[in-house]
């Protein structure tokens, strides 16, 4: 039982994180469509296991949706999906929109950084 409960929070925190993927202005389009898409799909009657199977349909949502939350965080900027999930975590599961409102700076990487070295003898 204890595995459905640990299954249930890391579905709750994708949820969680979707939702502030989605309020974020600095997120690309298509990984907003992505995630709505899995949305939808867990609403929609039509399905590749219909509901009517007890376990099996529900299962069928679930692991759709996982799928395409997934695929809508690769397609995030890794400094965005960091910053969300640095921030979710320091929260303690609570995300705070107004802070994912601010555009995220691009790190510098090594080759931008100019280093002068003298070498003494």
């Amino acid at each position: 039982m204890w595995k459905l409960g640990a299954l249930w929070w890391k579905f709750k925190k994708e949820i969680m994180m979707v939702f502030a993927m989605l309020k974020n202005p600095a997120s690309p389009a298509i990984a907003k469509l992505v995630a709505i898409l899995a949305a939808v799909y867990i609403v929609s009657p039509i399905d590749l296991v219909p509901d009517i199977i007890p376990i099996l349909g529900w299962l069928d949502d679930g692991i759709i949706a996982i799928i395409l939350f997934k695929i809508a965080f690769k397609l995030l900027p890794k400094d965005l999906y960091d910053s969300l999930k640095a921030q979710f975590e320091k929260k303690g599961g609570k995300v705070n929109d107004a802070d994912f409102a601010k555009p995220v700076a691009p790190k510098a990487k090594i080759d931008d950084v100019v280093v002068d070295a003298k070498v003494k003898y």
